[in-house]
């Protein structure tokens, strides 16, 4: 095959210098991203190092984002914080404004969150949904109304273009709400829902307290066995919440106690939780 070398000059000409640029130093980012994401897999220290080259080669943002989650991952949350404020100065990019912004606030750094917030939404919107999750974040954990969770979860409601994992959180908030203001027959159609989209173990939850309601206990127990990838601290936690929505005040009381002997901060906070939910309703 001859190459007529004029005409692809005169094609190269017509290209943007930018998207060349951007190109080139993508392919030349992909050894380092590839060797990354393998390392990470066993858990390699190397990953973090690599991760980092890849991005400051493309300064691609999904790429400085699985670097972010590889620091975050080895237990330091505080220096991908800083890493992602001090790359996201050179090239601004959504996704380490929005994660950042996420480590923040499960890292209760009010402040920071909020900043990432206003950085994130100053950029193009980002594909993954990372900024409709700091913002579910920071409505859950420090929103001064105990109903701005899921007011925020309503807005979302109607909208098709969530990520999958905005989409659950979405779904979840307004479970619990439902479950908790005696609206369970719209509870049972969403739990049921979601389990039409994937095997989710807070729904699986919601449906077995709702069949040994029922006195189906084979059925109670299915669903509870499929719930039972949750920590135990968190299963009796749910386990708490839904059999306060059903009104089983002894299977409560019971759930409670087993909460309290794990994690008492976790037991005052279910108890937070229900009383919020019916105080806003």
């Amino acid at each position: 095959m001859t190459i007529c070398w004029p005409m692809a000059v005169s094609f190269l000409r017509l290209l943007p210098l930018m998207f060349i640029i951007r190109f080139i130093r993508m392919l030349l980012s992909l050894p380092f991203l590839w060797g990354g994401q393998l390392t990470g897999m066993f858990q390699m220290p190397i990953s973090i190092p690599l991760l980092r080259a890849a991005w400051w080669i493309s300064a691609n943002g999904q790429t400085g984002l699985s670097a972010l989650v590889a620091i975050a991952k080895h237990g330091d949350a505080a220096q991908a914080i800083g890493c992602a404020i001090a790359w996201t100065e050179k090239y601004p990019r959504v996704e380490l404004s929005a994660y950042a912004g996420i480590l923040a606030a499960n890292a209760g750094l009010e402040d920071v969150a909020r900043n990432m917030l206003v950085a994130a939404k100053q950029l193009p919107v980002d594909q993954l949904g990372l900024t409709e999750l700091l913002e579910f974040s920071i409505a859950m954990r420090f929103d001064a109304s105990p109903n701005a969770a899921c007011d925020y979860a309503r807005g979302l409601e109607a909208r098709s273009d969530l990520s999958p994992t905005v989409s659950k959180m979405m779904h979840a908030e307004l479970l619990w709400n439902e479950m908790l203001t005696e609206r369970l027959g719209q509870a049972k159609r969403r739990a049921q829902y979601i389990l039409s989209v994937e095997d989710d173990p807070i729904a699986n939850v919601v449906m077995s307290e709702f069949a040994r309601v029922d006195g189906n206990a084979l059925i109670a127990a299915k669903h509870l066995e499929k719930a039972t990838k949750l920590p135990p601290a968190e299963l009796h936690y749910y386990r708490f919440l839904a059999a306060c929505g059903t009104g089983s005040e002894a299977e409560a009381a019971q759930q409670l106690a087993k909460i309290n002997k794990l994690n008492s901060a976790l037991a005052e906070r279910a108890v937070w939780h229900v009383n919020a939910t019916r105080g806003s309703k």
